[in-house]
Order: structure tokens, then sequence, then C-alpha cells
């Protein structure tokens, strides 16, 4: 039997040892004495709540799904530099947003700021004396907690697992006692076999527990999140088989059921009251959601503009080949229910006048003026929802098709079609690709339209080979420069922050771009 502590010394006086890389959360002592009081615990140190900012708050401006709005003025005691830094790839990114006013988002501290309240918990809930099922759910909660913190960081600051699975990723801590001395990087494979070890012991206790506690839409982790996250683990690991199987429990889970865009209304000229969007990560507006997390500033900062003044717009939008690949089939109904318009009108491709679609959408938001963002007590920033299972399984099984998998191919193509029927039209006609790398093709573009702007495509881009990517830029209202991603750039991995560096002695920095990044004139 561990020795008997407070647990505050668990979230503070351990958490300021351990190479310094975490400061003190609190300072309320409370000596926790049942399942419950643990649970409650989890909740307020662990769990990603909607009230908790910081988390994954620039990786939306790095893909090629945004791009710039028409120039303007920044307002007085503003600097655009702290959003221009992470757009453009800034090897020095930190230093540009921080002389520029913005206090940077420590990413990395932020998510082992939680995972250090999950390895807290796992230390200490062994000493209770509760309810065999209550100790296991706890368990769960905070195992499944840690593999999506930790799926999270070495996907931010590690190579891709198909790139280099033996380079440098993030240290590995899992407990929450005292280190002797600072913690070094793991590799990425070393970090996703902690991943998939984590959440297949959180499978396991979950399946202990009763068919009514498995899942419950609580804002807890669930069973089918696990499995949720462990298809999406292995389809990273490219090990297609489990991606697709874990994809198929989520799939087969009757507490779920794909949501009819059809009975989504969209704005009308005729009666601007009519709502255009709904919260598409809420349990209650949505029979897809599982888990639900995050903040809804993390998703519109930098995107959005507050100001009512019909001369001010947001400052990015939605990237014209996000918008195009909505049309590469006939009436996507996704185009004008998952992308927020601004009020903002711009003069599209068919030269005539829109409202602008936003760098952002599936959130909650007013119908009013123009679908200012808002944020309430049930409002969440982000899900893990029903659709990406079903893309995973599809993408699985295309890439055991391409493997010479026969009936693959068709069980990719039945699932692609049985999903995409709840996105169209009710005159929707099914999809016939027999080729192995166009139903690829073709399953990527799926996942671009359908998960847009829910911190999947940074991702996804970077297992998809790192392809070249740009980013053009106004500097002023004459001027347009073009920044490059190139393919395999180092700037697909995110530069450690300095304050890990400084904190942690041991601590290598991810390889650099050079710096600055230069763009071209266009």
């Amino acid at each position: 039997m561990k020795q008997r502590i407070i647990f505050l010394c668990i979230v503070s006086l351990i958490l300021g040892s351990c190479g310094d890389f975490l400061e003190p959360k609190s300072k309320s002592e409370f000596v926790p004495k049942d399942a419950n009081s643990l649970s409650e615990l989890l909740l307020g140190e662990a769990y990603p709540r909607n009230d908790i900012t910081e988390l994954n708050v620039f990786l939306h401006l790095l893909d090629d799904d945004i791009a710039p709005a028409p120039y303007q003025e920044v307002q007085v005691g503003s600097d655009a530099n702290r959003w221009y830094a992470p757009y453009t790839w800034q090897s020095n990114m930190y230093d540009i947003m921080g002389s520029a006013g913005e206090k940077y988002t420590n990413l990395y501290s932020s998510y082992y700021a939680l995972i250090l309240g999950a390895n807290a918990i796992l230390d200490y809930v062994d000493d209770i004396n509760d309810d065999k099922n209550a100790i296991n759910s706890v368990k769960a909660q905070a195992l499944a907690l840690r593999g999506f913190l930790y799926f999270n960081l070495i996907n931010i600051f590690g190579t891709p697992y198909n790139y280099d699975k033996t380079a440098l990723g993030v240290p590995l801590k899992l407990n929450s006692g005292i280190e002797e001395s600072e913690l070094k990087r793991n590799t990425v494979e070393e970090v996703y076999v902690q991943i998939i070890k984590d959440l297949l012991e959180a499978e396991r206790l979950y399946k202990t527990l009763p068919s009514d506690q498995q899942w419950q839409p609580n804002k807890r982790t669930s069973l089918p999140m696990v499995h949720l996250l462990l298809s999406r683990a292995y389809l990273y690991m490219e090990e297609w088989e489990k991606a697709a199987t874990f994809a198929n429990h989520v799939i087969t889970n009757g507490n779920f059921h794909l949501l009819d865009l059809n009975t989504i209304k969209t704005y009308s000229e005729e009666d601007p009251s009519i709502p255009s969007y709904i919260n598409y990560h809420s349990y209650t507006t949505s029979s897809e959601v599982i888990w639900v997390y995050g903040n809804i500033t993390d998703v519109t900062k930098y995107v959005y503009n507050a100001s009512a003044s019909t001369n001010d717009h947001p400052f990015f939008r939605a990237s014209k080949e996000l918008m195009n690949c909505f049309d590469e089939t006939e009436n996507d109904l996704r185009k004008e229910r998952y992308v927020i318009r601004s009020k903002f009108q711009i003069i599209n491709e068919d030269n005539e006048l829109e409202a602008m679609p936003s760098a952002f959408g599936k959130i909650n938001v007013s119908s009013k003026a123009y679908y200012q963002p808002v944020a309430t007590n049930d409002a969440f920033g982000r899900s893990l929802r029903l659709s990406e299972a079903y893309l995973n399984f599809c993408e699985a099984k295309a890439m055991l098709y391409k493997a010479g998998v026969a009936n693959a191919g068709q069980e990719a193509l039945n699932t692609l079609n049985e999903f995409r029927r709840f996105r169209f039209p009710l005159n929707y006609q099914n999809e016939n690709i027999t080729d192995p790398e166009k139903l690829i093709t073709f399953i990527h573009n799926e996942r671009r339209r359908e998960l847009c702007f829910e911190d999947h495509r940074w991702f996804d881009l970077r297992r998809w080979g790192m392809p070249q990517i740009q980013h053009t830029w106004h500097p002023d209202a004459q001027s347009t420069l073009v920044y490059t991603l190139k393919e395999h750039d180092p700037g697909y991995t995110i530069p450690l922050p300095p304050d890990a560096l400084e904190l942690n002695n041991l601590l290598e920095q991810n390889p650099l771009a050079p710096a600055p990044r230069n763009g071209i004139n266009l």
C-alpha cells in the first residue's frame, strides 16, 4: 500500500518537481475517499472541458482548408503577426507571436497538465475501497483521457508514425511521482505503443461494466469513445484490419445514428429567422456525438472577427479548394451546413456576390446578424462523431483493397455509400469506383468534406505524405505573398515551445525549417 497522500500534493508539489515542465494547478487540500470523489477530481484535473482554452488553438491555421480574406487594415492596437506566424509556418512562430503581444498557447504544457491529472487518479485509485464497477469506471476514464491526450501531443510535436516512427516524439510521463531527473523525449513508436496500451486497458475495464454504464451522454469518456480512438490510432499506424475492426464496433453501436442533413434547415433570405446551422458537437442536436470536448474560442480564435461593423470582416476564409471539394459531387448538403457564412460579401468564381465562407463551422452560433459563435455552459468546440468511424472504416478497407484483399474494396464502397446517403438529397446515386487508387483519393476527399474544421485535416495531410501546400498573405492592400510548405517539410512538425525547452534541459528541439520562412511575391 502506497503512503497515503493529500491529493493536492499530486497536482502541486509533484507537478512542480517533474523536471518543472508543469506548474501547480491547485492549492486547495482534499483527500479523496471514494470513487465518486476521484471521478469528480478527474473531471476537474484531466478532462479537456469546454471552459479550458489553449488546446490546438492555432492548428487550424496550418492546413489547406484556410485562406486569407480580402485585405483590410488591422485595428489599432492589434498586430497581424500574431496569426501570420503560424499561418506561414514560421519556425520561430512563438517569438513572433510574443512580439506581437500574443500570449501564445503553450500546447505542450497544456496537454501535460491534463495528463498529470489523469496520472494522479491512476496512482491513487487502487487505494480506494469502493464498489468495483465505480473504481473500474474511474480507471477507464483516466486511461482513455491519457491515450487521447498523448495522441494529440505526438501528432503535434512528433513526426508522422508512417514517416519515421523512430524519430523523437514526446516524453512519456506515466505517474504523478517526483522524477529524480528530467525526462527525455520517447520515440514516436514508443508513444504510440503506450497510447494503444492505455486504450486497450480502458476498453477491457469498460467491458466489465453493465452495458448502460459503457456510454452515457454525460460528457464523460466511454467504450465507443475508446473504440473510435483505437480505430484512429491504428489508422495512423497503417494497421488497416485493426482500424476497420474498431471502427465497425462504433458503427454497429446502437446508441448512435447518422444525422440526416436533409432535416437541417438552411438560411432563407425570405425568412432570416430560420436557423442555418446547428451545433454538431451536441448530444441534444446530433445523434452522431460520442464524446464532446474543447472550447469554442479555440476553434474561432484568429478566424472570426467579432466586430459588428459592416466594413470589418474575418481575416481568414474557407479556402476555395475546400469549397470546390464539396462541388466534386453534385448537391452535397454539407457545403451549406458545415461552413459558417459571414455577412461580408465577396465575388465568387461565377462572378456573383455571395456571403463569404468562414474558416470555421459546426459550432454553436447565433442565427442573428452573421452567425456569431456563442459559448454557453453546454456548448463544446469539438467532438468525436460517428461519421469518423465510417470514414476510418472506408479508408482502412480501401487500403486493404489496394494491398490485394479482394472483397475489401466492395466493403469500403458499400459503407461509403451508406454514409453518403445521409449527406445528399433523397435522390442520391451510389458511387461505383473500382480502381483502388481512385477509391482512396475519393475517401481522402470525403474526409476533407466531412471533417473540416475539426482538427483532422492537418493530421491527415501529415500521414498522407506531407504534400506541398501554399498559403497566400496580404501584407498590405497592394501586395500578395505566397508561402510554401514543401513536401516533407520540417514545418509539418510543430516546434517545441521555448518554455518547455527552458524547463527541461534534456528536451531536444525538432528539426526546423529555415528561419525566417520567406514569401514570394505573387
